[in-house]
């Protein structure tokens, strides 16, 4: 059956926080400049980026191309921003591509929610595998994923401050 008329596998939802980062125009700073985005969206340690793109508006579209350096294996997002309230809430659609083949979509929201002196970074992800994945395996997976984005936006402010 080709990948197109296979039953989708949708998780629930998943949610990761952090409270690693500064008030909330700082921590929005990080996603919006592509120098600084560069330093924490990025793949795994064997993972290469080879093209990036960012239009961070509603709209706009994100795309980030990369290649694992042993398997030679590619992989491509593409995203598109449909809203966007400054350093509060991002809400995005997201395809992720591996080995040119279209591997999921998600409908992604970032809420940039006060805490104390900072910002709790709180990422809300429904993804549909649509390439016969077993959608429980991939989303822990995702879920590490995205904590170690999250802990990297941190780490990359402090080091830009």
């Amino acid at each position: 059956m080709p990948p197109s008329a296979r039953s989708p596998s949708t998780p629930p939802p998943s949610a990761a926080t952090s409270s690693c980062c500064p008030e909330p125009r700082r921590a929005a700073r990080a996603r919006a400049d592509p120098d600084l985005k560069a330093r924490w969206f990025i793949g795994p340690d064997d993972w290469m980026p080879v093209r990036r793109e960012l239009d961070l508006r509603v709209g706009g579209q994100e795309l980030l191309q990369g290649r694992f350096a042993k398997s030679g294996r590619e992989t491509l997002f593409t995203a598109r921003y449909h809203d966007i309230v400054k350093g509060e809430r991002l809400v995005y659609v997201y395809d992720m591509h591996t080995a040119g083949k279209l591997h999921s979509t998600s409908l992604a929201t970032v809420e940039m929610r006060p805490r104390g002196a900072g910002t709790q970074p709180v990422f809300t992800e429904q993804v549909a595998f649509l390439d016969g994945t077993d959608g429980r395996e991939r989303t822990a997976s995702r879920e590490r994923g995205t904590a170690a984005h999250l802990d990297r936006i941190g780490r990359a402010l402090r080091e830009a401050s």
